[in-house]
């Protein structure tokens, strides 16, 4: 049995082997305190593609300016559909806009126009903590990078196909937190995957739910299932990237995944990776499969 670590957003400092410590240092934590017998460390492997997600989020790329060859268009209707869930009025947006110098028609109507994606994602993130709801630090701004740029994202899952995948024997458990739960979706549900062997796949603070990340998910009933023995899904019921939404047969396309909101964090962090791999009953999972 190997282990699957699949990171999110707002890793570019981070490293491969950082990842892996910090991560099975947050499980292997975890069991010491609950009191379970320390197991051998095993065979981790770590997708990584912090910095190049990073890169194109501060590049010129990032400008949304509407469907082409290269953008989805989606970016716009992703950061919408947060400002919404969060009740943030044009006059949040206004005040915010004034206090960073982006001119108010930029945002006019609630959504952000061509050119401004970037820096509406930078408003949502100065106004939600205002609205009691926590957002992880650049989650917006990268997210809608991700959505709205088709090279990226397959660039991205080529980049975890090779890490995760390629050439190595399962079984495997694969644990996915915040933007890696839709990278590593896409890629369980591809053809190429339909015979591997993942006893658990566990996914933390995951946008999966979210309606906008639909478009760029495999349409409901394009696949039998994903090579998936049991599913879990972490989310802290603070934590607004899921927007307090379950993965469920409506969202995805098929039932069973098991919903575990009972998650430790204390912090303002709601979204804390080590937070989700520290609470007992997702730390329990993992150690009875493994």
């Amino acid at each position: 049995m190997r282990l699957v670590f699949v990171h999110g957003i707002n890793n570019e400092n981070n490293t491969i082997d950082s990842i892996a410590k910090d991560w099975w240092g947050a499980l292997s934590g975890a069991w010491t305190k609950m009191g379970l017998a320390s197991k051998s460390k095993p065979t981790i492997n770590v997708a990584y593609y912090g910095k190049m997600l990073a890169e194109a989020t501060n590049g010129e790329s990032a400008v949304e300016m509407g469907p082409s060859e290269i953008s989805t268009g989606y970016a716009m209707q992703l950061l919408s559909e947060y400002a919404e869930a969060a009740g943030v009025t044009q006059d949040d947006l206004n005040t915010a806009a004034d206090k960073r110098g982006i001119p108010r028609n930029a945002v006019e109507q609630g959504v952000p126009h061509e050119g401004w994606v970037i820096a509406f994602a930078d408003l949502l993130e100065d106004i939600l903590p205002d609205k009691g709801k926590f957002i992880a630090k650049l989650f917006l701004r990268q997210a809608a990078t991700y959505i709205n740029d088709k090279a990226l994202a397959a660039k991205i899952d080529k980049t975890v196909q090779t890490q995760i995948f390629d050439g190595l024997q399962d079984p495997a458990i694969i644990i996915a937190h915040s933007l890696g739960t839709v990278v590593t979706y896409r890629l369980l549900t591809k053809d190429q995957q339909i015979a591997r062997n993942i006893p658990l796949y566990v996914t933390l603070g995951s946008p999966l739910s979210v309606k906008m990340f639909k478009p760029i998910l495999p349409a409901k009933g394009s696949f039998p299932h994903p090579p998936i023995t049991k599913w879990i899904n972490g989310r802290h019921e603070e934590d607004f990237v899921t927007l307090g939404r379950s993965i469920t047969k409506q969202s995805i396309g098929f039932d069973g995944v098991i919903d575990e909101t009972d998650i430790l964090n204390d912090d303002d962090d709601k979204h804390s990776i080590i937070h989700y791999l520290s609470s007992p009953d997702i730390a329990q999972a993992i150690y009875d499969v493994l």
